[in-house]
């Protein structure tokens, strides 16, 4: 059965020609015109018109369902509020951070008030581009909204930093759902001509929701349990979303929610006897163990997952000098080695083993269950996203502007805070200006890859002011004046507003539609992407971190030795009761252990710079070029009919 769905996918694909062969030839030339009469002479109109059946059924087994109005509009709408809210979770509770650690008294647990969403998130957005795939879009995004939904009330109506904690993992893993199937929807929606725009849209309210530090301050400091409104105030948001979501989209391929709820009602029919057998039957255990290798590829998953998270928690506890964890002790380096080891054989696992895995376990299940179809099977991370130098060029060049970009959202604000002694909110209200030039470059970049096609432009603009502007801020000091904070902060986050869709499309833009795996590398793709970007982000926030704590401490033991019970997570409350003032040797101090975190954020822009000219030179169709083909094509097909109505008269 797999085999002749296999066949008849490739047939289906493979019929795909003429629309692939179009924009591989517009891309090739500069002259449209060239291009359709290449088309023309290629194509005879019996041709065009079994291409077009072929398509038409290649879209069905795609599921690709294109919107248009007010639909269009509404599904937009509900995506970019799921995006505004989990972008808003990310970066609301920076300002709050010391008043939510100072109330639970656990400054030593504060970093991961961000870390441990950020942790669920980067590891949740690979696997929910599988979910997706499994249980359908729709579904995946309406368990994501309610996932995230009880995670932003756990943590809202927490009652100690471990049960916050739980709240943020939990929003986190919801929250990844979010992001990462609603940037693979957006992408369907439109043909591929228009996807700059709306996915221009999603990144630009991920930017608008990373303003929120500004609402944060201000809710911390309204009143004593404030900050508690920065969760709740997910609720509606969400609520709003979800109805609209659930009421227009359709994938044709998810359960509506009526349907679950009907099973649900009715479970007390169910033949319990018979549901047992079933729960012990050889049968059934095979099926979840096909489901898990081959449908979620959850050896990758573990290893990629438990390898960072091993990783990354060496450096939170012994950047953060917790007790019992410093670089040179056994369980510390334990984890920075065999943390990368594991990264290491999941990628060499969907590389090199997936596909053997899959062939064994069909050969031995195949005839007791009903083997997954070929479009859904494929690995988490495909072999294309690093045999493919272009896509891999591409996501290392946006895994190091967003690691920059996570190192400057962290530390800008503690600029503010620590030298200048401002409150959260005047804090959050000075990091603005980056939030301006990501907004403003974000539609920027949508508007220009619209109008021109180049992608390939705006990933090397993004590497180019990636290394401008993270070294001016490394010029930021106690005694820079309002102009040079103003210009710097502004010109520190340009670089991700370039990076942010131009990087999906670029890699998306380097598939190959006629391959019979292109349904499924095209989830990898995208999904992988998100992660990257989300994993950027953590590690510039844990590095981060981690370089200003060791440079604090060192600092402190050798120029401020009275100061030396001091850790960097209680720094900010003492500097609020004891300021003395922005010229002062302490703040001096404070200024290089800041400006370290910019040295380090600068040198790793230098690796966008070198890859960025490696990235696909794809262009994607305009507007403008998909008229004049069409135009082209409907003269020709004018021309047939003439033709076919002279034939006739003559016979």
């Amino acid at each position: 059965m797999s085999d002749n769905h296999s066949v008849s996918s490739e047939t289906s694909q493979a019929s795909s020609l003429e629309s692939y062969t179009a924009r591989e030839s517009m891309e090739n030339n500069v002259n449209g015109d060239i291009i359709t009469m290449t088309l023309t002479n290629n194509y005879s109109q019996l041709e065009k018109q079994e291409t077009n059946k072929s398509l038409a059924k290649s879209n069905n087994d795609l599921n690709v369902q294109y919107y248009s109005g007010l639909k269009l509009a509404l599904i937009q709408i509900s995506l970019n509020l799921a995006v505004f809210v989990i972008a808003m979770d990310i970066s609301i509770v920076a300002a709050p951070l010391e008043t939510i650690s100072e109330q639970f008294k656990k400054y030593s647990l504060s970093s991961w008030i961000m870390s441990a969403y950020s942790f669920s998130s980067a590891m949740g957005c690979t696997l929910w581009s599988r979910i997706s795939v499994k249980i359908g879009k729709k579904l995946s995004i309406i368990v994501a909204i309610l996932g995230f939904e009880i995670g932003s009330l756990i943590t809202a109506t927490s009652t100690n930093m471990y049960m916050l904690i739980v709240g943020r993992v939990i929003q986190g893993i919801s929250g990844s759902g979010l992001n990462t199937v609603s940037f693979i929807i957006s992408s369907t929606l439109v043909p591929e001509e228009k996807r700059a725009f709306l996915l221009s849209l999603l990144s630009l309210s991920f930017t608008i929701g990373s303003v929120t530090p500004i609402l944060g301050g201000a809710l911390s400091e309204a009143y004593k349990d404030g900050w508690r409104l920065c969760f709740y105030i997910n609720l509606p948001i969400g609520l709003i979303a979800f109805l609209l979501f659930n009421t227009v989209y359709n994938d044709g391929e998810s359960m509506s929610i009526l349907e679950i709820f009907k099973k649900v009602a009715y479970v007390h029919k169910y033949n319990i006897k018979s549901f047992g057998k079933k729960m012990v039957a050889k049968k059934t255990y095979a099926k979840i163990l096909v489901e898990l290798l081959v449908s979620f590829d959850m050896v990758n998953f573990l290893f990629i997952s438990s390898g960072f998270i091993l990783f990354l928690l060496a450096v939170t506890f012994a950047g953060g000098f917790q007790a019992g964890w410093h670089w040179y002790e056994a369980n510390c380096i334990a984890m920075l080695v065999v943390g990368p080891i594991l990264v290491f054989l999941g990628l060499v696992y969907d590389c090199f083993y997936y596909f053997k895995v899959v062939e064994y376990l069909r050969a031995k299940y195949s005839d007791i269950i009903d083997f997954p179809p070929d479009t859904e099977i494929g690995p988490l991370m495909t072999e294309k996203l690093f045999f493919n130098f272009k896509i891999l060029s591409t996501n290392i060049v946006a895994l190091f502007v967003c690691l920059a970009n996570g190192c400057q959202s962290v530390y800008i604000i503690q600029y503010f805070q620590l030298l200048f002694n401002y409150s959260p909110l005047i804090a959050s209200c000075n990091y603005m200006p980056s939030m301006l030039s990501i907004s403003s470059f974000v539609l920027f970049t949508g508007f220009v890859i619209s109008k021109t096609g180049r992608i390939k432009e705006m990933i090397i603009m993004s590497a180019i002011t990636g290394l401008l502007g993270n070294g001016l801020l490394t010029i930021l000091k106690d005694t820079s004046n309002e102009a040079e904070k103003l210009i710097f902060v502004f010109l520190g986050g340009i670089a991700f507003g370039f990076v942010a869709q131009s990087s999906l499309m670029s890699a998306q833009r380097e598939l190959n539609p006629k391959d019979k795996r292109y349904r499924m590398d095209f989830v990898s793709v995208t999904g992988y992407n998100m992660f990257n970007k989300q994993l950027g982000l953590c590690i510039g926030s844990v590095f981060s971190t981690m370089i200003f704590n060791t440079s604090v401490i060192n600092k402190i033991k050798v120029d401020f030795p009275q100061y030396s019970y001091l850790r960097a997570d209680s720094l900010i409350a003492f500097r609020r009761h004891n300021f003395d003032g922005r010229h002062s040797p302490f703040s001096k101090m404070l200024a290089k252990c800041i400006q370290n975190v910019f040295y380090f954020a600068t040198g790793v822009s230098v690796i966008p710079l070198i890859f960025c000219w490696f990235v696909s030179a794809k262009k994607i169709l305009t507007k403008k070029q998909i008229k004049k083909i069409k135009e082209r094509e409907q003269a020709d097909d004018t021309a047939s009919t003439n033709d076919i109505d002279i034939d006739s008269k003559e016979a």
